[in-house]
């Protein structure tokens, strides 16, 4: 027979400042003194401190000790009082369900009695009064928040702001930065994208605060931030007592507060920059000014991320080049764009210093495309794909549609077992848990199976996903080769060649000597370059 009750002690405290922290040294002692005055076999402690008591999430030791609940660790919790446990009513209601359901006790000291069933009306209406107190005070904290906001009395910028520093609540231009800002303004109002504007800062000594090359989104963020004008943008954010996250307000809440810190550029430079970023793309401008292109030019050109370095795996950009009164059109490899060649050759600046990128072996030696030799060679390969024999065309087809045939009734022979098997597990869960709710099985003979089967028919429904994407591709390569006859028929110049063409092109590997066009339908073609000049390659076709 055990001599003496074992008990455990839990506290917990809303924040962690240094009031606080002196209140969870006093109920520490004083959880301790009362398990030893009370000749209690002390066995353990939990503490929280910096913790709400309007939610379980993120209090690892309140966690720990409704755990440790359902085991034969100990007979008596000692809580201060019950508001320090729990300021939520449903949580209250399921902790002492628990405590009910494994025959423990609980001891509030500062009444000096322990809880029982009796009390359960009297403890919910304290819970009530508690989660009703942590909501009126979270309103009136949301309250204080938005008029400090509306008077602009404290403008808050984090470490990602770039020009400002905070010096006794105070917002002031840091110079060296802010010679950054108005530099990327300035390149923005001459319709440089944030893509070139990056590159520049690079070219110009600029980089991020690690030292690394400062990204495009943080170039955007910048151009798009009112802050840099002397605008601050308050209210933008606030917490949600119920869904205990900090949620966005909607636009109107925005507090607007003009000339509140010293303008990096002006109005009108900033209005510029902006007026033609938008120009570019429709964009969705996020809570801290960051930017989500959503615009109709984003993946315009058919051969978009199709085309692919061969030496360092990056995909090629395109870009526009101004050569005189005309435009050029080039696609060259992104580890070029961004980091300049490998190796330098007699071309690169003389006395140019060596970039920290080379040191990394970054950067990229591989060739550039002008987007009209692109064409030109697409146009005379398309000459010798669509004048092939319509007899041969035919038999490739037909012989791909009999193993399109053939891959359909597999995956549908697939997909019914899968559904027969999905809907028996469901059934099955279904009467697993009726049993469960009439006492039939036990807890842990319920959740052992139901996880199972819950597991089972996520892998199902994934495969079953799968097998639809499977026979998705397979009805589109159908309908692509059955579209081929109308294609021949229509192709009657250069424009509609190299047009069709491309929607057939997968993929193209490139390479300094030699480029490999992967086909949906018409297998791999190789097209060897031979570079005449800087500027000028040929390119010959291998079939």
């Amino acid at each position: 027979m055990r001599e003496k009750p074992r008990a455990v002690y839990y506290c917990r405290v809303s924040t962690d400042d240094e009031n606080q922290a002196t209140s969870i040294v006093n109920q520490k002692e004083e959880s301790i003194k009362v398990i030893e005055d009370n000749h209690w076999q002390l066995m353990d402690g939990y503490v929280d401190e910096g913790r709400s008591g309007t939610t379980t999430k993120r209090r690892e030791e309140y966690n720990r000790l409704f755990k440790d609940m359902e085991g034969d660790k100990f007979d008596i919790i000692v809580i201060k009082s019950q508001d320090r446990l729990m300021r939520n009513t449903k949580e209250w209601y399921f902790f002492i369900d628990k405590l009910v359901q494994n025959n423990k006790k609980l001891y509030f000291y500062l009444e000096r009695k322990f809880y029982s069933p009796d009390d359960a009306l009297i403890t919910g209406i304290k819970a009530i009064l508690a989660e009703d107190y942590s909501r009126s005070l979270s309103k009136n904290i949301n309250n204080a928040h938005r008029k400090r906001q509306e008077t602009g009395s404290n403008v808050i910028i984090t470490s990602k702001t770039w020009g400002y520093d905070k010096v006794d609540r105070q917002v002031v231009i840091n110079d060296k930065e802010a010679e950054m800002v108005r530099f990327i303004y300035e390149m923005a109002a001459q319709n440089n994208g944030s893509r070139t504007i990056a590159k520049m800062l690079q070219d110009n000594g600029y980089y991020n605060h690690e030292g690394n090359k400062i990204a495009e989104q943080t170039v955007r963020r910048i151009v798009r931030n009112p802050l840099y004008k002397g605008t601050a943008v308050m209210n933008i954010l606030h917490k949600n007592f119920e869904t205990k996250k900090t949620e966005r307000n909607n636009k109107d809440k925005w507090i607007y507060h003009d000339n509140i810190v010293p303008a990096i550029v002006s109005e009108e430079l900033w209005n510029k920059a902006n007026k033609l970023m938008d120009a570019r793309s429709d964009v969705l401008i996020t809570e801290d000014f960051k930017t989500k292109i959503i615009g109709s030019k984003k993946n315009s050109n058919p051969l978009t991320s199709k085309i692919v370095c061969g030496l360092c795996g990056s995909t090629f950009w395109r870009s526009t080049s101004v050569a005189g009164k005309t435009n050029k059109v080039y696609w060259s490899c992104k580890e070029y764009v961004q980091r300049g060649r490998k190796t330098k050759n007699n071309r690169s600046p003389k006395g140019k210093t060596e970039s920290k990128y080379e040191a990394a072996n970054a950067g990229c030696d591989n060739i550039h495309l002008k987007e009209e030799d692109l064409d030109s060679f697409i146009y005379d390969l398309s000459q010798k794909v669509y004048t092939k024999s319509k007899e041969d065309i035919y038999s490739v087809a037909s012989a791909i549609l009999k193993q399109v045939i053939s891959d359909t009734s597999e995956i549908e022979q697939q997909e019914k077992a899968f559904a027969c098997e999905l809907e028996k597990l469901k059934s099955s869960r279904e009467n697993l848990l009726d049993r469960y709710l009439d006492n039939k099985i036990e807890d842990d003979i319920y959740h052992i199976k139901d996880t199972k089967w819950k597991e089972r028919i996520a892998e199902l429904e994934d495969l079953c996903y799968g097998l639809a994407v499977k026979k998705n591709s397979i009805s589109e390569k159908k309908d692509r080769i059955e579209e081929l006859e109308n294609e021949i028929k229509t192709i009657t110049d250069y424009d509609m060649s190299v047009v069709n063409l491309k929607t057939h092109i997968e993929k193209i590997e490139v390479y300094p000597d030699y480029m490999i066009v992967h086909f949906d339908i018409f297998g791999n073609v190789k097209v060897e370059v031979k570079k005449i000049n800087y500027r000028k390659k040929e390119f010959h076709i291998c079939l």
